[in-house]
């Protein structure tokens, strides 16, 4: 199935949900009143229909540092740089960054539907890696693909970089984990199954007996720590030339303390009864079925795969958030070894068919709520 149609269909049936929102007079306007970016936001016509109605909480932060930079005290450093670097880029003048948020993220969403589909069709075989990129697509989770997030770039650059590694394309390797670290925080942790396939690289060739130090060898060691250096990097740069540590505006959005994921569990539960929030209920659900879904994939899907999800689950149960389970749906969107296994799945059509019905409602649910300012996931 064609990358680009899937995010034409989806962005069309979203936009119209969109629209929706606005004439019947639910939408919230684009971003805090106050934010310096208000200047150029498109507030009303149709750029408010097809664009302003998209700038809601993270994307003003990204729209804000890509017209103005980070600055000091404001808790910007909480936010990683490749995603406002690409849309300042697109966008050349500030009143084109909120157009050009959407475009980053459409490019990219359809750059790493097309590497996730070269990736399962290697491993397992065509058919899975067409349901692979429809699934993940229509995830409710996916709504954060067509807003301006950085979720798109994330997982094009992580796709790419797993995909190059098992080609043994160390060059291509080195560009995208470095690219993944520096869009999301998690990005460092593709050391893991970046580690892993330089590992079973020297297994085979020493298995064949050509196992030689080499200069690539080198360079793909290179590769492999690419995300740890330029996560570092963009660390080490927060705090010498923005003088706000990431970790300190880490710190001022929540604590972002480690938890027992069974305080997590119950936390969300009691927020859910106690604020009427559905999506908490839904939070504890999904996590529970890509937890089994990551399981599965142990027997099912190359090690690096489980290497890729497994750190990022635990790091989505484990962090004591502003509130319980936080984007918990966002993060998940990004599993893609998941949405493989139920792909795998998906050979059985009820499976395929009541997958497909049930992440369509929900993503359409999401969305409206996006659209009227609440903050779900």
């Amino acid at each position: 199935m064609d990358a680009a149609w899937i995010w034409f269909v989806l962005r069309v049936g979203l936009g119209l949900l969109g629209i929706l929102a606005v004439v019947g007079g639910h939408a919230a306007g684009p971003c805090p009143s106050d934010a310096p970016l208000q200047t150029f936001l498109p507030r009303d016509g149709v750029g408010y229909l097809l664009v302003g109605v998209w700038q809601h909480w993270d994307a003003c932060w990204y729209s804000t540092i890509a017209a103005y930079g980070y600055e000091q005290g404001t808790g910007s450093t909480n936010m990683f740089p490749l995603f406002p670097v690409l849309i300042a880029s697109a966008a050349g003048v500030k009143g084109n960054i909120a157009l050009a948020g959407l475009v980053v993220s459409a490019v990219a969403f359809i750059v790493a539907l097309t590497g996730l589909h070269q990736l399962v069709a290697r491993d397992v075989d065509p058919d899975v890696a067409r349901r692979t990129v429809l699934f993940l697509a229509i995830f409710p989770g996916a709504l954060w693909y067509f807003a301006p997030y950085t979720e798109s770039v994330f997982l094009a650059a992580a796709v790419w970089a797993i995909l190059a590694a098992r080609r043994r394309r160390w060059e291509i390797v080195l560009v995208a984990g470095a690219a993944a670290a520096l869009a999301r925080p998690p990005g460092v942790l593709l050391v893991l199954p970046l580690a892993w396939e330089l590992l079973m690289q020297l297994r085979a060739e020493a298995q064949a007996g050509s196992l030689r130090l080499r200069v690539g060898h080198l360079g793909a060691a290179v590769a492999v720590a690419a995300p740890l250096v330029a996560y570092g990097a963009f660390v080490a740069w927060t705090a010498l030339a923005v003088g706000t540590p990431y970790f300190e505006a880490n710190a001022a959005w929540g604590g972002h303390r480690v938890a027992m994921p069974w305080d997590r569990f119950a936390d969300a539960y009691a927020y859910a009864i106690t604020h009427a929030a559905p999506t908490q209920i839904l939070n504890i659900g999904a996590w529970c079925l890509f937890a089994v879904l990551t399981l599965a994939a142990l027997r099912l899907l190359p090690f690096a795969y489980v290497l890729f999800a497994a750190p990022q689950l635990v790091l989505t149960m484990t962090q004591d958030t502003v509130w319980p389970l936080m984007s918990t749906m966002r993060y998940l969107g990004v599993l893609f070894p998941c949405f493989a296994v139920l792909a795998i799945a998906g050979r059985q059509r009820r499976i395929a068919t009541g997958w497909t019905v049930l992440s369509l409602l929900l993503l359409g649910w999401f969305a409206m709520q996006w659209f009227e300012g609440r903050m779900v996931g």
